[in-house]
């Protein structure tokens, strides 16, 4: 098989020749920029300077011979924008972690006076920075800049603005970049814009000059109970926005894309649901099931939900609303074992991820703790298909490369690579 014939046999619960493999096939699948440096170097590659994909994470585009090394199958259509609303096409050296790395030619990185930095929404040093990296620190974090929340004169649109439609300058952007890799047969996922319905990441508007309307988190995932209305007019719209957009993929891309990132809001913690279950069945999924039907009834796309931690008793409710695919399948959270998830909905959604624990295992086991673990979550979720293995989440900054190492060998064991 092809990489996409094998990425399309798993979601369609076949058993391909092969399980699928992905890394840098979406934003949640990403590898660090210092470990991407230091795997280039472990398979002898070119050096290349890490190009980052997103400021917020600090994650490096998998290039295509390092794609080739580790086995991947699926190439994503890189993010024309990133979350502080820098744009993906002319580069800068910076320094991250003491290498050179190329950052967005827009992007504009101060000093904190303690060791840090900031960054800007659309690289705008007028406006107050956007986003945060601490002394010796691996990532930016958001920072919450709106005025606060007045719901005595709270108006939807100023949560609607994430929701922008796709320009044609994106379009020519993607256009440019899938003919750079339709050669390498892999599957084609691409996340046109911002479809989050309250993602984490984007909730305090951190690409925006002048955020307004509700951008604290903590208000944020209060607001279905406090101000239902206003949260359902602002999906209601947003919806309709996405919907737009996803028309213009579909007349300019067609069946050259093969998989829809649609949303990245987490419902999940360590511990269980963030939501009661049936609040999410009455104020998110109807907005779900809107978006997956019309890629369901007018293309060939299959679509993709990323959700953090133990949503076990969301996930009849997000296979209802009509997601094909869900990442980054946490199995360490309560809830969340792998036999449960793959007897329970192995037939009714493809589980992509959960390959190896990234928060224990990857980064602090043993070489032979990865290759047990792997084997034993391939040998579980491959069955019958609707599985691609990917670690759960990106792979961090400080991960061993020899624990890395140990994985790819373990998937090319488990496939007959070996």
């Amino acid at each position: 098989m092809t990489s996409k014939e094998r990425v399309l046999a798993a979601f369609a619960h076949k058993e391909p020749d092969k399980v699928p493999v992905d890394f840098g096939g979406m934003s949640c699948s990403m590898i660090n920029a210092s470990v991407l440096n230091s795997l280039r170097d472990y398979y002898g590659l070119e050096y290349r300077p890490p190009k980052i994909n997103d400021m917020s994470t600090m994650t490096a585009y998998v290039e295509p011979d390092l794609a080739d090394c580790l086995g991947c199958d699926i190439q994503q259509l890189y993010n024309y924008g990133d979350t502080y609303g820098h744009t993906n096409t002319d580069w800068k050296e910076w320094v991250y972690q003491g290498i050179p790395v190329l950052i967005p030619a827009d992007a504009s990185v101060t000093d904190d006076g303690q060791g840090g930095y900031y960054v800007y929404p659309k690289g705008d040093t007028s406006c107050p920075p956007s986003g945060h990296m601490t002394a010796n620190g691996y990532y930016f974090d958001n920072l919450t800049r709106s005025p606060e929340f007045d719901e005595d004169h709270a108006d939807p649109a100023d949560n609607v603005e994430d929701y922008m439609l796709v320009s044609d300058v994106q379009i020519s952007y993607h256009k440019k970049v899938l003919d750079s890799v339709k050669n390498n047969q892999r599957a084609i996922q691409v996340a046109p814009g911002y479809f989050g319905l309250g993602d984490a990441n984007n909730i305090p508007g951190p690409n925006l000059k002048n955020p307004k309307g509700i951008r604290s988190i903590e208000e944020w995932y209060t607001a279905p109970l406090l101000y239902p209305e206003y949260v359902k007019e602002i999906f209601e719209q947003g919806t309709d926005i996405v919907i737009e957009n996803l028309k213009k993929y579909w007349d300019s891309f067609g069946s050259d894309i093969d998989i829809m990132y649609i949303c990245g809001t987490d419902f999940g913690t360590q511990k269980g649901p963030l939501i009661n279950p049936e609040i999410f069945k009455e104020l998110y999924m109807p907005y779900y099931k809107k978006v997956n039907n019309w890629v369901h009834e007018n293309t060939t796309w299959k679509t993709l939900k990323h959700c953090c931690g133990g949503i076990f008793p969301i996930l009849p409710y997000l296979i209802e609303g009509g997601f094909d695919a869900i990442n980054p399948v946490q199995c360490s959270a309560e809830g969340m074992e792998p036999k449960r998830l793959k007897e329970t909905y192995g037939k009714d959604i493809l589980f992509w991820g959960g390959g190896v624990d990234t928060q224990k295992v990857l980064p602090f086991g043993k070489p032979e703790d990865v290759r047990e673990q792997v084997l034993e979550r391939l040998d579980i979720f491959s069955k019958d298909g609707g599985y691609i293995f990917n670690t759960i989440h990106n792979i961090q900054a400080n991960v061993p490369i020899e624990n890395i190492a140990a994985m790819i060998e373990a998937i090319k064991e488990f496939n007959g690579d070996k």
